[in-house]
């Protein structure tokens, strides 16, 4: 029997790490890597920048390198043969507030408190996402 391979798992040497290459909104973002880096969808990903300042140890005084500091996590839901789309799949459970515009009305209006008081799992954006933020596979 014949087996049949799929898609690469493993990204060829040199891919990571990626970089942001456009912010869409707070939730998605488009990185520099594709099918042909062996990009798969649903594969998960940390978006980070690193640390201006250098950490040195207070008792020797090396070197202990930069922080790198977490911007969030996601999945590739999109795949093109350079870029890909990272959606934020970040989860909180609490209450989500919804902004109501004043021109609402006042059926909506008397709604307000009936929907702040939602209470569920909600996707969390990535924390101020950057063009050139860094990407790699988690």
């Amino acid at each position: 029997m014949e087996e049949h391979l799929s898609a690469p798992t493993i990204a060829k040497k040199g891919t990571f790490p990626a970089k942001v290459a456009r912010v869409i909104d707070p939730y998605k973002l488009v990185i520099n890597r594709g099918s042909i880096h062996g990009i798969r969808e649903s594969q998960r990903m940390l978006v980070y920048c690193v640390d201006d300042e250098e950490i040195k140890d207070p008792d020797t005084g090396k070197s202990l390198g930069f922080l790198e500091l977490v911007r969030g996590s996601g999945r590739i839901i999109f795949i093109q043969e350079e870029i890909s789309i990272l959606e934020s799949d970040r989860i909180f459970e609490g209450y989500r507030k919804i902004p109501i515009s004043p021109f609402a009305g006042s059926y909506l209006s008397s709604q307000l408190s009936k929907i702040e008081d939602c209470r569920g799992s909600f996707l969390r954006p990535f924390d101020n996402p950057q063009v050139g933020d860094l990407v790699k596979p988690i």
